[in-house]
This record gives structure tokens, sequence and C-alpha cells, in this order.
């Protein structure tokens, strides 16, 4: 997937929360970014570039479910282009 812009970032994200049981630990953060909640892109691009980072270098990803684990890729990518 080539990355236009952040409404592209915004509807991976949300992608990502409706594969995630509600109780999950980390639903309530891909729901935050499923919408860009920030007064500016910038900021936007930067708090989802932190939580991302934290999300792949803590391998949070082998707590989640197959589905997502299937995205995973996606999410470094997405990383690479915030």
């Amino acid at each position: 997937m080539i990355f236009n812009n952040l409404v592209d970032a915004k509807n991976i994200m949300g992608s990502v929360a409706k594969l995630l049981p509600k109780n999950d630990p980390y639903y309530e953060d891909f729901q935050f970014f499923s919408t860009i909640n920030c007064t500016t892109s910038s900021e936007y691009r930067e708090e989802l570039k932190l939580f991302l980072e934290n999300f792949i270098i803590n391998h949070t990803i082998l707590s989640m479910p197959e589905n997502v684990k299937a995205i995973y890729p996606l999410l470094v990518k997405l990383y690479g282009w915030l």
C-alpha cells in the first residue's frame, strides 16, 4: 500500500480497531487514532508515530489476535511513512 495522506493512516488504524475485541488493552488507542483527534495534522502524525513505535518495539503484536498479526507489516510500513 502506498500512503498518500493521513486519511490512509486513519483508515488503517480504524481497520485494526474493528479487528480487536473491545476489551483488548489497545482497542481504545486504535479507536482514538481511527479519527484525527489532534489540533494539527503534524500533531496527529507525531502522536501516531510514537504510538506505533512503542507498539513495534515492545513486540506487542505477539499478544494480538491472528487477524491483527496479519496487518502488522502494514503497521510497520505506516510507521516508516510517518
